[in-house]
């Protein structure tokens, strides 16, 4: 029997809350020498090993076609796994068990989602039909943004689900130019240019032109006066079931996106919307939207989206990764062998998973104040990975405000839009004026993903490896201030110290040390 796996972030749904009778499922594929496949190995993989888990086409097309006569749709396909979509009726069906409700909390998915899955108990008697010829399938939870903070307990929603018709009847244009609050923050891209020492690789004629950047998030409305006014370039694409390509009821992709634009502004950027504003249950999972990402050949893929891996007491890290997070983690090693750069966000107090995998960049925070002063983000999260022997998270930071909410840099996101409304009650901006003042580690991947393809302008044969160690070598010491308390089991943070450290990594990026490097 498969073992119970909604260990967090999740709860029994109660109340009128509605999941989707479509789920979201992902497939893993046996290799063909000894019939073996991801989620039945005793190893972690890793991006040296993950060749050996390459399922033969034509078996996947057979098996493919298989749940297609049970009535399951392939949505995407991956290198190693596919995402397939089907009913409730239809995998229970199909694997002889009965799914039950759960709920996301608010703020930690793109909103409060229910979802089925097995509960623990749930019969498991597959059809040896489609099994036989599969590794395994497994329904995909509903994943969470990282400008937000891990919430202390479960929440209800605030408003109706149907947040994307309010922002696409409002008629407000907003300003250009960021609007003044009063305290201290940063604007883009000056500042954000300017505390992470880009300023010299742009004068140099640096600016990330001829390199594609892919970021998967919540939506790109790239219409914003914002945009327009600094002539940023892009093309959006929709992740299987996103909807409104120009759209971006949530705010938070459109916002994190101009860190990419400030370190970067001539990258190729392509923007991979998961998000349906119309039905947010409908949208893509994260691994479609990994998916899809691929099929853009990217040299870089910035993504602030992951899952919070902890255990049922709500505060130790998982030990052991989710089989339902299996076919994720292979794409992503599939990614880094082929010689993409991943950059993941570490969380705001969370036990983020991807950031947590050894091979991709992950992306924690630092704080600069008004006089340039340093310390470690009490908003990002620092831990060793439990899943991951020897990984330390963060390798290194961006720029992450500090807790209670990350006011810390003025980004322009949809007016009404979901993060428009909800930051101004802190924030010091208005609801519908198409600003909010946010970070968390969602800002800290995107800036260190601009700061790749600067490098990778310069020397176009970089490896992840050798862009690693140029960003580990010259980044900024941090040496005040600790991490988030929650990704701590002892709730103290993890302290930055002189040198490297967990809380800070190596410290803050500086562009320009790493581009002279390389």
């Amino acid at each position: 029997m498969r073992p119970f796996e909604a260990k967090t972030s999740t709860r029994r749904a109660r109340g009128t809350a509605t999941p989707s009778e479509e789920l979201r499922i992902a497939v893993t594929f046996r290799r063909p020498h000894d019939g073996l496949g991801p989620t039945k190995l005793d190893a972690r993989l890793s991006a040296r090993s993950v060749e050996s888990v390459r399922p033969d086409p034509l078996d996947m097309d057979r098996a493919l076609f298989e749940m297609h006569r049970r009535g399951f749709e392939t949505s995407i396909r991956g290198k190693l796994t596919a995402s397939i979509r089907g009913t409730r009726r239809q995998f229970e069906k199909l694997f002889g068990t009965k799914l039950e409700r759960f709920t996301t909390d608010r703020n930690q998915a793109s909103q409060f989602q229910a979802f089925y899955y097995p509960p623990k108990g749930a019969p498991w008697n597959p059809d040896p039909g489609v099994t036989s010829m599969i590794d395994d399938a497994y329904i995909q939870w509903p994943h969470l943004y990282m400008a937000r903070r891990r919430p202390r307990r479960a929440k209800p929603p605030a408003r109706s689900s149907a947040r994307g018709k309010k922002n696409r009847s409002r008629v407000v244009k907003p300003s250009p130019i960021s609007p003044q609050v009063p305290y201290f923050h940063l604007d883009v891209p000056q500042g954000v240019v300017r505390m992470l020492n880009v300023g010299p690789v742009h004068e140099a004629g640096f600016t990330g032109k001829g390199v594609r950047i892919v970021m998967v998030d919540s939506g790109f409305a790239h219409d914003h006066p914002f945009f327009v006014l600094h002539k940023y370039q892009s093309s959006i694409a929709l992740a299987p079931g996103a909807a409104n390509r120009d759209a971006d009821a949530n705010g938070h992709g459109t916002g994190e996106s101009a860190n990419i634009f400030a370190v970067a502004p001539d990258a190729t950027f392509i923007g991979v919307k998961v998000d349906n504003d119309d039905d947010p249950r409908a949208g893509a999972s994260m691994l479609e939207g990994f998916q899809e990402a691929l099929r853009h050949s990217p040299k870089v893929i910035s993504i602030s989206m992951g899952y919070d891996l902890r255990a049922d007491d709500g505060v130790a890290p998982l030990t052991e990764l989710p089989k339902s997070l299996v076919a994720l983690e292979a794409e992503i090693q599939a990614a880094v062998a082929a010689g993409i750069i991943v950059v993941f966000s570490s969380g705001n107090g969370h036990y983020s998973f991807p950031g947590q995998m050894k091979e991709v960049i992950s992306a924690g925070g630092v704080f600069a104040d008004a006089a340039g002063r340093l310390s470690a983000s009490d908003y990002a999260s620092a831990f060793q990975s439990r899943i991951y022997s020897g990984r330390s998270v963060p390798d290194f930071c961006g720029l992450v405000g500090m807790l209670p909410h990350a006011d810390y840099i003025a980004l322009p996101v949809p007016p009404g839009s979901e993060i428009d409304a909800d930051n101004a009650e802190h924030d010091a901006t208005t609801g519908d004026d198409g600003w909010g003042v946010f970070s968390g580690t969602s800002a800290a991947a995107p800036q260190l993903a601009g700061v790749c393809a600067l490098l990778l302008q310069k020397n176009p044969s970089l490896t992840a490896g050798d862009i690693k160690a140029a960003l580990k070598s010259t980044a900024r010491d941090v040496s005040t201030g600790h991490a988030n308390p929650s990704s701590d089991p002892r709730r103290r943070g993890t302290s930055a110290r002189r040198g490297l450290d967990g809380a800070t990594g190596a410290g803050l990026v500086d562009a320009f040390a790493a581009w002279r490097q390389v």
